[in-house]
């Protein structure tokens, strides 16, 4: 097949740091590649993914992360640019919601996914349950002609009316992730600094605990004011110490050696590709029953299932009984690579017999 694979502009593919889907899609297009598919993937510049059977076209100068105020205009731009090859194509992959297809042009609202005349499959990586999405997408007839995949069933629930759905799990590369049985007297949390990823919980789960937290994260610019005022002042360098942000080789440091990843979310996310990442290593994860914890932590197996701090607290002093192979088995079989590539590869060759 001929496979048009489209990320954001916002992170380079792969991601030279944070960017989960960024991971993915290299993951993704490697896999199709080494399997005699000609791949093709739009993204932002600085992109370096390369191998045979691929092809990177840059539809942005720079990642907008940079340029946050230009994402959408770049976004328009990315669109019509792969609108104007489509016909190159056996399908086309775009790792972005529906709403997203949504522009205003000289006034008038647009729905460029209307456009698409060639098999198109779209994987959602964001929360959906934002109502005044829900009824464009139960109203808007036209999007249900697509393929939508979603990364977890929480996910898929509050979509569930589209008639072309399918769920299929992250994975990643379990063979790059080297497992620690013996661990060190601290726990992690590994992500962003922002206030649904629980940064204020974690840190009270340290103080009630006694026991160090690391954090190794991202601080995005939206997110610096909730820092500076909520965050910095908790940070002693002693009991709660902030490393930064990290690259792969650092990531897998400091989830070897943790006592336990902290997973405190206070939103529904659609994946957190982070549990699986440290289930991988080995390490347990303490998780809020938020979005698709249920879906991937078994509960007094690979971590713990709570709903509060005060049950986060006691569960990390549990962890000890959950073992490094346990975690690690919990992820080989349900989150490998070649898995979700199977799983993708069934699903473009379904839909690409449309055309």
């Amino acid at each position: 097949m001929k496979v048009a694979i489209v990320t954001p502009v916002m992170v380079p593919v792969p991601p030279k740091k944070y960017g989960g889907i960024e991971l993915i899609v290299d993951e993704l297009s490697r896999g199709l590649a080494q399997r005699g598919h000609q791949v093709t993937v739009f993204c932002c510049g600085s992109s370096t993914i390369e191998q045979e059977g691929i092809s990177r076209v840059e539809t942005c100068p720079y990642p907008t992360s940079e340029h946050i105020e230009e994402n959408r205009q770049w976004e328009l731009k990315q669109m019509l640019a792969i609108l104007g090859r489509q016909h190159e194509f056996d399908i086309i992959h775009f790792n972005y919601e529906p709403a997203v297809f949504r522009f205003d042009i000289d006034g008038n609202v647009v729905n460029l996914l209307d456009f698409f005349t060639v098999p198109v499959a779209l994987t959602f990586h964001n929360i959906t349950n934002i109502p005044a999405n829900i009824e464009y997408y139960r109203n808007t007839l036209s999007l249900h002609r697509h393929e939508m995949i979603f990364v977890s069933e929480n996910q898929r629930l509050p979509v569930s009316f589209f008639p072309n759905s399918k769920v299929i799990y992250n994975a990643l590369p379990i063979e790059k992730f080297p497992v620690e049985s013996k661990k060190e007297n601290y726990l992690l949390f590994l992500g962003r600094i922002t206030p649904v990823k629980g940064i204020l919980e974690a840190i009270a789960v340290s103080q009630k605990t006694n026991i160090p937290l690391v954090i190794v994260a991202k601080i995005d610019s939206v997110d610096k004011e909730f820092y500076e005022k909520e965050v910095k002042d908790k940070i002693d360098g002693k009991l709660i110490r902030y490393m930064g942000e990290t690259d792969f080789a650092g990531k897998i440091e400091y989830f070897k050696k943790a006592k336990c990843l902290l997973f405190p979310i206070l939103w529904e996310e659609p994946f957190g590709l982070v549990m699986a990442e440290a289930l991988a290593c080995g390490t347990p994860v303490v998780a809020f029953r938020r979005g698709s914890v249920p879906e991937i932590i078994q509960d007094g197996i690979n971590g713990f299932i709570v709903d509060d701090v005060d049950q986060m607290a006691e569960a990390v002093g549990k962890t000890g009984i959950i073992s490094a192979d346990n975690c690690r088995k919990s992820v080989e079989s349900r989150f490998s690579v070649k898995g979700m590539v199977d799983e993708y590869e069934s699903v473009f060759e379904r839909i690409a017999r449309r055309k």
